[in-house]
């Protein structure tokens, strides 16, 4: 049995990770701490840290576990990352979306479909962001194809209020999702470096992607839109044919026609991530789109799917 420590994971995405943990073959819940109650712990005693009542759970929550799904940040995250690993403990991170602070030095990044080979016996993972989860594996058979020229890509995602983020404002005056589309983020500086470093680490591939994110009316779920130049040489008429053979070993992707991706009820409340692609025959400019429920398969699914393949365990295990 594999027992779980998860600290600050909090709100719907915390929910959605322990309800699958409750449900997997071969792990258990150790621990659950939750992330406001442990951070003004330790911050009120940081004169003598190591005896606050804070320190003392996170010290225990380590012991009890086998890995950690950690959603802290900053110096709190350092901490638990440098004692967990002290003790042969394992971690995800499922806080700061990577690249930032939370990507320990040396962690793969913890999308299964394109790291699998190299999650075996690795200590620690970090999550993706739920963003760049539809954006790199939507990405990801054009650039290994050399079929796009990576620098003419520009994504558009739209995705209910699930995927804001602590603190995150919306760049517009009406912070609801009652009255229609709101503009998330313009310029999504941090999600297009994810995406141009995943691009160079798997194809070697530098990209400088124009990404905008948008908050449509509604929960849950995530929508990416690509759009990009093919080279010329490319013959376009098999496009979906080329992801299909790309994911054909990947259960957890489903390959779609254009008029079957749109069915948004099956998106969102499963481990699933939905691609369609096609060519428009009069610009050239190849299209992709992606589906995903943010808080499963952007965010608990595959954290659990790094899990498994951390411990030798076929992916899908507990999904």
């Amino acid at each position: 049995m594999i027992w779980v420590g998860i600290l600050g994971a909090k709100g719907y995405l915390g929910e959605s990770l322990s309800k699958l943990i409750a449900g997997h073959q071969s792990a258990q819940v150790s621990i659950i701490h939750d992330f406001q109650n442990l951070s003004e712990s330790v911050c009120c005693n940081c004169g003598s840290i190591e005896k606050s009542t804070g320190y003392l759970s996170m010290a225990n929550a380590i012991n009890k576990s086998d890995i950690i799904f950690n959603g802290f940040s900053g110096t709190m995250a350092e901490d638990i990352y440098s004692k967990a690993l002290s003790k042969g403990k394992k971690i995800i991170n499922i806080g700061d979306p990577y690249p930032g602070n939370g990507a320990y030095p040396g962690s793969v990044y913890g999308l299964s479909e394109l790291y699998k080979d190299k999650m075996r016996d690795i200590p620690i993972a970090a999550n993706p962001s739920s963003y760049c989860t539809g954006a790199v594996l939507g990405l990801a058979p054009l650039a290994e194809g050399n079929i796009i020229d990576i620098n003419t890509v520009v994504i558009e995602s739209k995705s209910g209020i699930s995927c804001l983020r602590c603190g995150d404002k919306l760049a517009c005056t009406d912070s609801t999702v009652s009255n229609g589309i709101n503009v998330y983020k313009m310029d999504c500086r941090d999600y297009a470096e994810e995406v141009n470093i995943q691009m160079f680490e798997l194809f070697g591939k530098n990209a400088a992607p124009s990404y905008t994110s948008y908050v449509i009316p509604g929960v849950k779920g995530i929508i990416t839109k690509i759009i990009a130049n093919p080279y010329n040489e490319f013959c376009r008429n098999d496009i979906l044919g080329v992801y299909r053979e790309f994911y054909k070993l990947n259960p957890l992707i489903e390959v779609c026609d254009a008029d079957t991706i749109n069915e948004a009820g099956k998106g969102p409340g499963n481990c699933f991530c939905r691609i369609s692609a096609s060519s428009d025959k009069n610009t050239g400019n190849i299209t992709v789109t992606t589906m995903l429920d943010d808080a499963i398969r952007g965010y608990a699914s595959q954290a659990i799917q790094t899990m498994n393949l951390m411990y030798g365990i076929d992916g899908k295990t507990g999904l």
